[in-house]
């Protein structure tokens, strides 16, 4: 069974068990399964679900975010859980801990082979060091050998930051710690599949007096005993055997009989946040045994060799995010290429044009089309979600809009088929709020199409407020097949300014939570109204406000905003 371990506050190594396949974290007791009181949670803040055997973090749109390692999560992108990973909601901090690992029967290079055993016993000849205590233990050991320990393990890792690098340094001081030991395994839990890999083997004939890394393949004798493994990762004890061939209990018997083996053990790699990240096991066919005092070292040589693992393995993830996050900054300078560069210039007219994504990359959109006949498309389209597969959609969109608007002409035709082709490119659990209107400009009217999305809004040279569309305004493209989209007319005067937009300038909250604009609050209808000048001065007067009022507050959805209309003489 998964779970959380808190790693902070006063409930400080308080464990949460992970039974349901959800669990929402957050400030509501009403709708969350672990409840937080620190200011900045929201009600709703972030959840942990099951995927088969896999566990991810999903961030719930949380105003103040949901951090793994210190990376802030996008809503949308959802994070894989790995061993150890820490979560931070605001002031608290999390553990997270998978079941103990298991191992899968197929095997492929780099697999441990392991020998078939009885279940761990204990013996008067095995002995038993808890790791978690193993750097108290280390202070009994001789102060050279622990110093030459810790020195030598310190110097060769301390510039090394891969894993596949950090894991034969290890074993090549160990090698010179203990001129006895034959074969060194180092072996670590793959966090993603839970099996063991082995990362580093060295082998070392003692009968003839060599360090070998070439012999052979079917010479070396590479066999592991499964039990031992699971049980020092189980338990986080390090276990010694001294006499293994008298050694009745030892589940290794059989193996360490086929392979002469004398004397045996075995530490696991546990981080100061007792996460187990392997094993280090050393084994030996000589007259000369490990003891104690061996033991002790090896268990203190580990502690370090832990800390050495968890920091590659640290900075392997942080490659890896920031291969992500250059990723994602390119990915938002293609999709501001979708968007239109500048605003079209047309005489007798003023346009405004502002997208803001949320995040790197977002789901709104928004077009000029110019039309025969002295006439404009404006598109404003919102995907539903956020993040990478909201922005993929919308670049499709975009293409697909200009392609209708160009062959139908008018916005209710071009609605129509850009539902059916959203059906036809069966994109499930997606859809799209559009606002596509015509604007004639030697006419002045504006001919308007509404697929699910906000009214638009006319503030009259007079100062009056004018909704647009909400009774012509039919379901979201995607929703429902063959759907039959209206369209009205309306008529534009000089002075007039159009507002077209999506749900991001509406839904800005405050650090109270309220929304910039509602049903019981038109603080957009009152600041389009009071503001004098054309569509720019409205525009960047919108934006303001709605800056001022979500101060403190993290961007929570897309801001686009367009405003035009004629000049007023």
């Amino acid at each position: 069974m998964a779970f959380l371990k808190r790693a902070n506050g006063v409930t400080a190594g308080q464990v949460i068990e992970l039974k349901p396949d959800r669990i929402v974290i957050g400030r509501s007791p009403e709708h969350c399964h672990i409840v937080l009181d620190p200011n900045g949670v929201s009600r709703r803040h972030a959840e942990i679900y099951r995927k088969g055997e896999e566990f991810y973090l999903a961030d719930l749109n949380s105003r103040n975010m949901t951090k793994v390692n210190n990376t802030k999560i996008i809503p949308g992108v959802d994070h894989r859980l790995a061993p150890g990973d820490r979560i931070n909601i605001c002031d608290v901090e999390f553990l997270f801990y998978p079941r103990l690992p298991s191992e899968s029967p197929s095997r492929e290079p780099g697999d441990v082979m392991f020998v078939n055993e009885a279940d761990s016993h204990d013996s008067p000849h095995l002995h038993t060091l808890d790791a978690s205590r193993s750097s108290a233990m280390a202070s009994v050991v001789k102060p050279e050998l622990k110093l030459k320990a810790i020195l030598e393990i310190a110097r060769n890792l301390s510039s090394e930051l891969k894993i596949d690098s950090v894991a034969p340094k290890i074993l090549d001081s160990l090698m010179e710690l203990f001129p006895q030991a034959e074969r060194l395994f180092l072996i670590l839990v793959e966090p993603e599949t839970k099996k063991l890999i082995r990362k580093a083997f060295r082998y070392r004939p003692l009968r003839r007096a060599t360090f070998s890394t070439n012999v052979p393949a079917d010479e070396v004798p590479m066999s592991i005993s499964r039990s031992i493994v699971n049980h020092v990762l189980g338990q986080k004890k390090a276990v010694l055997s001294q006499d293994a061939s008298s050694d009745q209990n030892l589940p290794t018997s059989a193996s360490i009989a086929d392979l002469k083996i004398r004397s045996v053990m075995c530490v696991p790699l546990v981080t100061p946040d007792k996460e187990a990240l392997g094993i280090i096991q050393l084994d030996t066919s000589d007259r000369k045994q490990f003891l104690q005092e061996d033991l002790d070292v090896l268990a203190a040589v580990a502690c370090q060799a832990a800390i050495a693992v968890q920091n590659a393995a640290m900075h392997e993830s942080l490659l890896e995010r920031e291969r992500v996050n250059r990723d994602l900054r390119l990915a938002e300078q293609v999709q501001k290429r979708f968007l239109p560069q500048n605003v079209p210039a047309i005489p007798g007219y003023e346009f405004f044009a502002h997208y803001d994504p949320a995040y790197e990359v977002g789901g709104d959109y928004y077009d000029f089309v110019s039309l025969p006949d002295n006439r404009l498309a404006i598109a404003v389209g919102d995907v539903s979600g956020k993040g990478v597969a909201a922005a993929l959609m919308m670049a499709k969109f975009s293409g697909d809009t200009r392609y209708c608007i160009l062959t139908e002409n008018q916005p209710a035709p071009a609605a129509n088929e850009l539902n059916t082709l959203l059906f036809s490119a069966g994109i499930e659990e997606k859809f799209i709020t559009l606002s596509l209107s015509v604007l004639d400009t030697e006419k002045h009217t504006l001919t308007l199409a509404s697929a699910g999305h906000l009214p638009v809004l006319i503030r009259r040279a007079n100062g009056t407020i004018e909704e647009i569309g909400e009774e012509i305004a039919g379901f979201p493209l995607g929703i429902i097949p063959e759907s039959d989209y209206q369209q009205t007319d309306v008529k534009l005067y000089p002075g007039d300014v159009v507002a077209v937009f999506s749900d991001g300038v509406t839904d800005a909250r405050n650090l109270r939570e309220e929304l910039y604009d509602s049903r019981d609050n038109r603080r957009l209808v009152r600041k389009l109204a009071e503001t004098v000048g054309g569509p720019e001065a409205v525009g960047r007067a919108i934006l303001q406000d709605i800056r001022e009022f979500s101060s403190g507050h993290v961007q929570v959805d897309d801001i686009t905003l367009i405003c035009f209309g004629p000049l007023a003489r």
